[in-house]
């Protein structure tokens, strides 16, 4: 008789040594986790609401010094958790509306001393060094010529300085640190108007910032002085003297971005190429920038041992970085930089994903309000993304397009030629592989954050890249050949056309897809994400084939999404300065969308938005209810977002449309059209919606809305000081 093996209990001791197996294990597979608690703790600290959560990062700590008693796993995921959360309390308990409390309201007149606090603020004069809005610091402020003065003393709070698109305040040269005191009117922040709209209150307050102070007249109190105004200066002379030889205004503006990291405001078919093609990073110093700047130090150091060079371009490194302002882009990238080149200069042996996480956990410090911005995402997942590609990807694919050609032999007996076009092949195809990888990680955010993917990303990267690197060659040589008058003009010429050629790439392949989609649901891009860096990581055809396979029906389901969605009708009216009501007609199925008024410019831009976040890229119909700017003051910014196909309107309105090929006006009084006016009754037909508006002039008057002969909406159309809004789906309308 076979005797039963007794059962045996473990004992404490044995169950916690296995409990430090598996969590020493997992700490070694999965560094990312903890990364991920300590981002999470500095969220909940940064919106806590009173919860104590410094007790988060103290039981990790306590936890992994437990579980994992090396000294290795404790600097790399414990510690760093404290320094988050104290910083990151700090930075919330700082954030404060100081001028709206300090006036009671939220918008007013007052007289403020400010001091310019912005590093694209330049002392020299010109269209291309010329920024319309400036950050500053408010110093003191006073709401009368003989009311005393509000100091602020402790933390000076933050406003944006509107200097308007025209004019003598928009011309005048104000440099970083210039104290001056200027007149005019503090306004809050407003919220989206429309559904989806972009939220410029958010993003402003992630700076810091809760007011805008438009002058009416402003006066320079003194001029700033220190190493920031001094590197700035310089950077803006090495700019001057690099653009030297520049006959575009465009161009010049596109160097200061994409060299100096100065805010500029190019055209909006440029901007909206870039945006379109998956190049607008190269607008703004970022990692490719810090990248490119570090690698020609690299090689122009190339005559120094390794390790010696790795410390040594640290400091001009940071240097550029500080030149550019130091925003979160260039930080990132420097900070990513750093941690690798000190690693490698001390001989610290760490993976890569360590390195990465490390450099996040810097970044987190300096500014836990990274957290909250998708820059911070955009570069983390990219640079993730490059990591989790197999080491010799070019060799592989290389292998997968030559199969069956010849057999393969090694490098060392292939004849020279052919070995050098090997290595040239297996160097394009990592480029191409990285490149594809990044630019569909960074798409996929774009689809979320924008609701649009570059489809053309893959290519248009590719030869932007090059050129970027070339530009910083060319603007080097520019500026150490200043002193050689011909010599310097002729490099900058070059250097002229090679940023005509990167913004004819970008509105070229820009222009190549129509690529807005709805933004999708989050948890379908954390999903995709998760299945691209699977796809990568696995060495399994069969688990890569399933991966490809959730990513290809995820890509579907954004792709005919707008297929799914509900026609809308949606009614806004108020806002003050009599603007006439109007009503937006959408259907995504369609893909279009009819529109009755564009009061004025915020209307316009928030319309925009509503219109992409919904997957439709152009406007078929603009109907306006009457002559007045009241109704399409806005039509020409609506008109620069996206194509406006047929506008009807009054005789008396129509030598006041925009003009440019966008925009094609007609007039309808008298015609058997779908819009017709007849004194203040405005009567219009969009699909089977019909509408009625009866308006006195001043922003009041009536609205009906039919459906088939169904009447859905009867109100009277009140002007208020606020917007009110009502979005009504179409099929839900019964009688």
């Amino acid at each position: 008789m076979e005797s039963v093996p007794e059962h045996r209990s473990v004992s404490p001791r044995a169950l916690f040594r296995r409990i430090r197996i598996s969590a020493t294990a997992f700490e070694q597979s999965c560094p990312a986790a903890l990364f991920l608690s300590a981002a999470v703790t500095a969220v909940l600290s940064a919106r806590g609401n009173g919860f104590p959560y410094v007790l988060v990062p103290a039981a990790a700590v306590l936890l992994i010094w437990t579980l994992v008693p090396t000294r290795d796993a404790l600097v790399r995921f414990a510690l760093p958790m404290l320094p988050v959360l104290i910083v990151a309390l700090f930075w919330q308990g700082q954030q404060k509306n100081f001028v709206a409390e300090a006036a009671g309201r939220a918008r007013f007149a007052a007289e403020a001393e400010l001091t310019i606090d912005d590093p694209s603020a330049s002392s020299r004069s010109g269209e291309a060094f010329r920024v319309r809005n400036l950050q500053c610091r408010v110093k003191r402020i006073r709401y009368g010529e003989n009311v005393p003065w509000i100091e602020f003393e402790d933390v000076s709070p933050r406003v944006l300085l509107d200097l308007g698109r025209e004019g003598e305040l928009a011309a005048m040269p104000l440099g970083f640190g210039d104290t001056v005191r200027a007149k005019g009117v503090f306004s809050a922040l407003e919220t989206p108007l429309f559904p989806g709209a972009f939220d410029y209150a958010a993003y402003l307050e992630n700076e810091g910032i809760y007011e805008i102070f438009r002058p009416e007249s402003i006066g320079i109190v003194s001029h700033g002085r220190g190493f920031r105004r001094l590197l700035y200066d310089c950077r803006d002379a090495a700019l001057a003297a690099a653009c030297a030889g520049f006959r575009s205004v465009e161009n010049a503006r596109m160097a200061g971005a994409m060299l100096g990291g100065r805010k500029v405001s190019l055209e909006k078919e440029t901007r909206a190429g870039f945006l379109s093609s998956g190049t607008i990073h190269i607008l703004t110093v970022s990692g490719t920038h810090v990248g490119i700047f570090a690698s020609l130090l690299m090689l122009v150091m190339i005559w120094a041992p390794f390790r010696r060079r790795c410390l040594a371009v640290l400091a001009p490194l940071l240097l550029y970085a500080l030149s550019t302002g130091m925003r979160e882009p260039a930080m990132r990238a420097y900070v990513m930089i750093a941690v690798f080149l000190g690693l490698r200069a001390l001989l610290l042996a760490s993976s890569h994903i360590n390195t990465l996480m490390l450099a996040a956990y810097v970044i987190l410090v300096v500014s836990p309000a990274s957290l909250m911005k998708p820059g911070m995402y955009y570069s983390f997942l990219s640079v993730g993304l490059l990591l989790s590609l197999p080491r010799d990807m070019g060799s592989i694919l290389l292998g997968f397009f030559s199969r069956g050609l010849s057999q393969p032999l090694p490098a060392q007996y292939l004849p020279e030629r052919r070995r050098g076009a090997a290595h040239a092949a297996r160097v394009f195809f990592s480029i191409l592989a990285a490149t594809f990888a990044a630019s569909l990680g960074s798409g996929v955010l774009s689809i979320l954050y924008q609701g649009l993917f570059p489809i053309s990303a893959v290519p248009a990267n590719m030869l932007v890249m090059p050129l970027a690197f070339l530009a910083f060659v060319l603007a080097g040589a520019a500026l150490l050949l200043s002193w050689a008058g011909p010599v310097a003009v002729f490099f900058s010429g070059l250097l002229e056309q090679t940023f005509r050629l990167i913004g004819w790439l970008g509105r070229f392949f820009g222009g190549l897809f129509e690529t807005a989609v709805p933004r999708p649901p989050v948890w379908t891009v954390v999903l995709f994400l998760a299945a691209l860096f699977f796809l990568l990581r696995t060495k399994c055809w069969r688990r890569g084939v399933s991966a490809a396979a959730i990513m290809t029906a995820l890509f579907a389901f954004w792709f005919l999404r707008a297929a799914f969605l509900p026609a809308e009708v949606m009614v806004v009216n108020g806002g003050g300065s009599e603007l006439e009501p109007a009503v937006v007609v959408t259907d995504p199925a369609l893909g279009r969308a009819d529109v009755v008024n564009v009061p004025d410019y915020r209307t316009a831009n928030a319309l925009a938005d509503y219109l992409e976040e919904r997957g439709i890229t152009a406007c078929r119909t603009v109907a306006v209810s009457s002559g007045r700017k009241a109704s399409f003051d806005g039509l020409e910014a609506l008109a620069a977002r996206m194509p406006v196909l047929n506008v009807c309107c009054p005789s008396n309105a129509l030598k006041k449309m925009p003009d440019g090929p966008a925009v094609s006006a007609l007039p309808y009084d008298g015609a058997a059209r779908s819009y017709h006016l007849s004194d203040d009754l405005f009567s219009f037909s969009i699909g089977t919606i019909d509408g009625i508006l009866l308006s006195n002039h001043t922003g009041c008057g009536h609205l009906t809305l039919r459906k088939d002969g169904i009447t859905f909406l009867d109100a009277g159309i009140q002007q208020t000081s606020a917007r009110q809004l009502t979005i009504q789906t179409i099929e839900s309308i019964s009688p």
